[in-house]
């Protein structure tokens, strides 16, 4: 039988912040928790640093909407697909990000594919991102998509 799905709920954050509202909370740290659903951080816009690590996530879409976050702990989760990574592009504050530890942590190219997607990353897991890592994933990304061009020319 799989373990039950347990769910972030709002009186748990301000219990742990000691914040009287969600809008007034800037960290949370939650590690261990076996957390499996944590939409609740979609209403919590001003989060900065989330310390999720040891849980068992699996999506990073909750975080899309937290545009003030600059810091995200997710350790030891269960984030399979490195698309997820998609829902974090667009946090313009985000400069530190962890997500070793994770199944997609594995994928080939698992490093140059998020430091591409997310531009203003300054450290990757444990790892500060440099500006030649950065030109080489971009270059990398060309390649990649200048292979795709020919490919898919050559066969029309």
């Amino acid at each position: 039988m799989p373990p039950q799905p347990v769910v972030l709920r709002e009186q748990t954050v301000l219990e742990r912040t000691k914040a009287e509202t969600l809008s007034a909370v800037r960290n949370l740290n939650l590690w261990g928790e076996g957390l499996t659903d944590v939409s609740v951080v979609e209403k919590i816009p001003g989060i900065e640093v989330l310390a999720l690590a040891a849980n068992r996530l699996t999506t990073l879409r909750p975080f899309s909407l937290c545009t003030s976050l600059r810091e995200l702990y997710l350790r030891k989760n269960d984030i399979k697909s490195l698309a997820e990574v998609k829902y974090i592009k667009e946090l313009p504050k985000l400069h530190t990000l962890w997500l070793m530890d994770n199944p997609c942590a594995k994928s080939p190219n698992y490093r140059s594919f998020v430091i591409r997607c997310c531009p203003h990353l300054r450290q990757l897991d444990d790892i500060e991102v440099t500006e030649k890592e950065r030109d080489e994933s971009e270059k990398e990304a060309f390649r990649k998509c200048s292979t795709m061009y020919i490919r898919t020319r050559d066969h029309h």
